[in-house]
């Protein structure tokens, strides 16, 4: 008997072993939400963050009619004794659709409690200016790790509203879903990323032990 229970064990490590990369690829596939529909007249949204990857990518629906409104959200700066040198989201988007040969108008959101510093910080903000705009349908443009959990906490915060909210998910050069295991950068992504999802299916707003006022 125990014997058979060695066997099995070895056989179950060998398998698991052999099978590491599909197991690997199902895992980082599960954080892709990529839901976007066209010809629907939306809003597209460009979320903070990785932003040589976010408006290329908000900038190819464009071009393929998903939206006719273009988007940035506000986020805190990272050191406001530096705010002078530095570009803009605003001025960073200009300069990537000319290098696109894109012409297109950037509107940046304005922020409720002086930046964004959150997914859900976002979302808040989105939903004043859908409301004031009368927005009825919007595309929120993410990396691919981040569409899930953006994608939850944009529904939560919009819940009861008839907005609708899709997401767009943007690629990158250094890692995917394929290979995320092989970079420095894909292993902080999709490692992190799970406890943030759990952090925010717990949570409909920043959580106090979290510093993010």
């Amino acid at each position: 008997m125990k014997r058979k229970i060695v066997v099995s064990l070895i056989i179950a490590i060998v398998l698991l072993f052999s099978q590491y990369e599909v197991l690997l690829k199902g895992y980082a596939r599960f954080f892709t939400i990529d839901n976007a529909t066209s010809g629907m007249e939306a809003t597209i949204i460009i979320l903070s963050g990785s932003m040589k990857t976010r408006i290329p990518k908000a900038l190819e629906l464009y071009t393929a009619g998903y939206g006719t409104r273009l988007l940035l959200t506000t986020e805190r700066s990272w050191n406001f004794k530096i705010n002078l040198i530095e570009m803009t989201q605003e001025q960073l988007a200009k300069k990537i659709a000319k290098i696109l040969g894109i012409q297109a108008k950037f509107e940046s959101v304005r922020s409720l409690k002086g930046g964004a510093t959150s997914t859900f910080d976002e979302a808040y903000d989105l939903l004043a200016f859908c409301n004031k705009e009368n927005l009825r349908h919007i595309i929120i443009v993410t990396d691919s790790y981040h569409t899930r959990r953006a994608l939850f906490a944009f529904k939560k915060v919009f819940k009861g509203t008839n907005i609708k909210v899709e997401v767009s998910a943007a690629p990158n050069d250094i890692f995917n879903e394929e290979n995320w295991w092989l970079s420095d950068r894909g292993i902080s992504a999709y490692i992190l990323e799970p406890i943030k999802l759990a952090v925010y299916l717990f949570n409909s707003q920043n959580v106090s032990f979290i510093k993010n006022d």
